[in-house]
């Protein structure tokens, strides 16, 4: 069961160019299989197809992505950035939503990454009790260990739907998993 599983996810990772590089850093194989596998969750979720190959940004090289706030990202734990853009599946017009998934490395880190909104900027509920915070073209919030930013590009009023879908399933794959004490309740 868990060879078909893993098949399967596989299968999906590759057909949409998410399969990450070859990693020196064994320090990273883990998170990059636990990266993509959010990546194919939403995939798989929203019915989105990958517009371009994915990137894969490390402590080395994340100034080439966010240049000036790498220092601050780095010194609350970051470990990986993979950057993807998706669009609807079959769409031919020029919009796309990037979605930035940062391996912050604890939920702290996450949280010190993320600007906490103003208590009156508008609230989006996600899954897992995940309070998101959503501008005119962009969503972010933080679950987990991971901060992720979605931001819709090239026409936002026509990517609503597929950022708010993409956020959606991005903080259900991405949520810790629920522990089952022996008595059956669930914890988190």
């Amino acid at each position: 069961m868990r060879a078909a599983l893993a098949a399967g996810i596989a299968a999906v990772v590759a057909a949409a160019g998410c399969t990450p590089p070859a990693s020196p850093d064994l320090r990273l194989e883990k998170p990059q299989a636990a990266m993509t596998a959010i990546l194919s969750a939403a995939q798989e979720a929203t019915g989105a197809e990958g517009v371009t190959k994915i990137a894969w940004y490390d402590a080395g090289n994340l100034h080439q992505y966010i240049d000036g706030m790498a220092p601050e990202f780095v010194d609350a734990g970051f470990v990986l950035l993979v950057h993807s853009e998706w669009r609807e599946k079959e769409s031919e017009g020029p919009g796309y939503v990037e979605l930035d998934l940062y391996d912050m490395g604890s939920p702290q880190g996450s949280a010190l990454v993320f600007d906490e909104p103003d208590p009156g900027s508008p609230g989006l509920p996600l899954p897992g009790g995940v309070k998101a915070y959503a501008g005119d073209a962009m969503i972010e919030f933080h679950t987990d260990r991971y901060y992720v930013k979605l931001t819709a590009r090239r026409n936002p009023a026509g990517q609503q739907t597929l950022l708010r879908d993409l956020a959606a399933a991005v903080a259900e794959a991405a949520a810790p998993a629920l522990v089952t004490d022996p008595a059956g309740r669930n914890s988190g």
